[in-house]
């Protein structure tokens, strides 16, 4: 039987990224594994490992791979996004790297069915550790607190060292409470609402960790307790926005479509105007990514529209970071994706305008956005400019998302690795990148578990 070789999802991390574009310049010269292990002077395992994501290269090989397979730079410059992935624990392989979609499709199905257990049951199943403790309004705002702070550290410095603190809390002190009696029905809701929210936020984090399996469970968990808080907002912004989102960043446009639609269909509008235009963005989204830009722009219009009747309207509190600036950094990219950079420059400017100081996540990767514009309108010099800022942004934080863009960013400029301009950045990146990471501490096994 002929051997196949192992399937590369580029979309599942830098490691992952590394090796795809390792097996694509290989096989475009006719090379085999042991064929570039002799040029290189390693042996062809060693090759196959790195490809498949096994083993994390040295930096000695990914030098000697560039200079055997000319590849002028692209692969050297992705070793700051392979250091991050090295620091924060190593790149996820296997099931954490990949979207399931079938498990997600089981899950949207009984949430789409109205098939969970409803707040009902929660409140009245009699106290299953017997200690008489009643949850009570008090209970919640404390955990209500917590989940604040855990979300602004999110935003300032990504995950880092709080996602695991984030998940522990969540695993042990809201599970502990919502192991108790409620003291009236309407705290049964909201508590798991909150704890909905909390493995939301845990999700998102797996996602910049470069976990998009360990996210994957994480907003299902998310979604089953929306579904127990009768809440069918919060489970429609789940399967949209959340789950969405993580198709498209797995390369599945046509899942995220799928899945956005659904929602939409689920909460009509019953759901606020900044959720169901969040729920639209995801569907323009993933049109874009398809290449179907009257379709995108169709949707991106509808989304506009609801933003702006939301002026005045009282959100849901997990909905009311969705600002008009927000809206922006979604045309940016379905412009991006449709190839216009002249716009998408337009369209990131008013979302970068519009983000505040602290979310520094966000910056980064808009800014990295706009540098990119810049080098597919050609001009260089002033893609390096804008890029030099995306990565002084992204040096504060641990957020992999943010290194990641960087990375790619270095990939498409590494054709013109021999300008000023480019070499200045790629020894900035090293100088100051390479910095914060080597200052960041390891977050624990990465298999374990709004920029």
């Amino acid at each position: 039987m002929p051997f196949e070789a192992r399937e590369i999802d580029p979309a599942g991390s830098s490691r992952a990224q590394l090796g795809a574009e390792i097996r694509r310049l290989r096989t475009e010269r006719g090379l085999s594994q042991a064929g570039l292990g002799r040029l290189i002077h390693c042996s062809a395992d060693l090759v196959r490992r790195v490809e498949t994501t096994e083993r994390f290269p040295t930096q000695d090989f990914l030098v000697a791979c560039d200079r055997a397979l000319d590849a002028g730079g692209l692969l050297t410059a992705l070793w700051p996004a392979l250091s991050a992935e090295r620091r924060r624990g190593g790149a996820t392989t296997g099931a954490a790297v990949r979207l399931v979609a079938a498990e997600s499709d089981m899950a949207v199905s009984a949430w789409l069915a109205g098939s969970g257990a409803g707040a009902g049951a929660v409140s009245e199943s009699p106290s299953r550790d017997g200690d008489g403790l009643w949850v009570t309004e008090q209970d919640l705002a404390v955990a209500e607190g917590m989940l604040t702070m855990f979300r602004q550290l999110d935003h300032a410095h990504g995950p880092g060292t709080f996602a695991p603190q984030l998940v522990a809390y969540t695993e042990r002190e809201l599970a502990l409470l919502l192991s108790r009696q409620a003291a009236h029905p309407a705290v049964a809701c909201e508590l798991a609402r909150l704890a909905s929210r909390f493995w939301e936020l845990a999700g998102y984090q797996a996602v910049d960790a470069g976990q998009p399996g360990t996210a994957q469970r994480y907003y299902q968990r998310a979604l089953q307790l929306a579904d127990e808080a009768e809440d069918r907002c919060l489970g429609g912004y789940l399967v949209a926005v959340n789950l969405g989102h993580l198709a498209l960043h797995c390369e599945h446009p046509h899942i995220a479509m799928r899945w956005a639609q659904a929602a939409e269909t689920a909460v009509g509008t019953a759901a606020s105007p900044s959720t169901r235009a969040a729920i639209l963005a995801v569907q323009a989204r993933a049109q874009a990514r398809m290449g179907r830009e009257s379709d995108s722009t169709g949707l991106l219009l509808r989304a506009e529209a609801l933003v702006s009747s939301a002026e005045g309207v009282e959100e849901p509190e997990w909905i009311r970071y969705f600002t008009r600036a927000y809206l922006a950094d979604e045309i940016a990219h379905c412009l991006h994706d449709l190839g216009r950079p002249s716009d998408t420059r337009v369209e990131a400017a008013d979302a970068l305008n519009g983000v505040g100081i602290t979310h520094v996540r966000r910056l980064a990767i808009d800014t990295a956005l706009v540098a990119t514009s810049w080098l597919r309108s050609e001009d260089v010099e002033q893609a390096c400019a804008v890029a030099r800022d995306a990565v002084g942004y992204a040096a504060r934080t641990s957020s992999g998302r943010c290194v990641q863009r960087i990375a790619v960013l270095l990939t498409e400029l590494a054709p013109h690795a021999r300008l000023a301009c480019v070499a200045d950045l790629y020894a900035y990146v090293e100088q100051v990148l390479s910095a914060a990471l080597l200052a960041q501490p390891v977050t624990g096994d990465a298999s374990a578990a709004r920029s």
